[in-house]
């Protein structure tokens, strides 16, 4: 049966990701109890350089991905690191759920770490760390992996399954999304 929802989510993701758009080099997420863990590494077209400065518009988010509804810099810290507000919500036939991330984020060429601020979040907990790497003048990968531990119930078997489905689509979605602001002449704002 694993091999079963292997080969239907490699399927899924060959079909959610338009022609000619970022590479999807490895997706996957896993659950222990409340707890997901996730990685995604893609090849987008574009510099490393553009492709930071897209994924740290903190307050244009909602460029990247159409299920967020709301992104903003809370606060700016001395050291450099700032708080965010990552606002999502994501609808699967007619029941929709909402997502609080309110993350502490510490930026650093070709890095950012995010660790949730648990008391005003929809998580309990969660760490993520992204690389974005050069691979040549035009290309980039990007790597990332997180933990996180919901508020919000997710059914025993059928939720993980469903999550899969979403996580695969939305990873296809997000990384083409930051390659066509790239390509398209990225501006801020």
């Amino acid at each position: 049966m694993l091999t079963t929802v292997r080969a239907a989510a490699l399927i899924m993701l060959l079909l959610c990701q338009p022609l000619e758009a970022a590479d999807t080099e490895r997706a996957e997420i896993s659950f222990q109890g409340r707890t997901y863990q996730y990685t995604f590494i893609a090849r987008v077209k574009g510099s490393a350089q553009e492709v930071h400065a897209v994924v740290t518009d903190f307050d244009n988010m909602k460029r990247i991905n159409d299920d967020i509804v709301e992104s903003r810099v809370l606060h700016r810290y001395d050291n450099g690191e700032l708080k965010r507000l990552l606002k999502l919500r994501h609808c699967i036939l007619v029941f929709c759920f909402d997502m609080d991330f309110v993350e502490r984020v510490r930026e650093s060429p070709g890095h950012l770490t995010t660790t949730m601020v648990p008391e005003e979040s929809t998580f309990l907990d969660g760490t993520a760390s992204w690389q974005i790497e050069a691979l040549d003048a035009a290309h980039t990968r990007i790597s990332v992996s997180a933990r996180q531990t919901p508020r919000f119930w997710i059914p025993p078997v059928l939720g993980p399954l469903i999550l899969k489905k979403v996580f695969m689509s939305e990873v296809a979605e997000t990384c083409a999304n930051i390659e066509r602001i790239v390509n398209a002449g990225y501006h801020r704002g």
